[in-house]
């Protein structure tokens, strides 16, 4: 799982603090400092962060991130 994020960003930093409250692991993705990761977002049509990387389906709608991070939890 990845989670895709910029530096400054609430949005970001609530979703973390989601997963972690979950005790969900997700590798986060700068896009700020990988371009690649910026273009494959923006290939996707997804134009803004947070968004969320699970096997292969990517999540931008805060509340589809939340449904996903629900029916991980452990």
């Amino acid at each position: 799982m990845k989670l895709y994020t910029r530096t400054v960003c609430p949005r970001c930093l609530w979703i973390k603090s989601e997963l972690a409250r979950a005790g969900i692991e997700a590798e986060v993705v700068n896009i700020e400092r990988d371009e690649e990761a910026r273009e494959r977002l923006l290939e996707a049509g997804i134009k803004s962060v947070p968004a969320l990387e699970i096997e292969g389906r990517l999540l931008a709608d805060p509340a589809e991130m939340m449904e996903a991070v629900e029916q991980m939890r452990p």
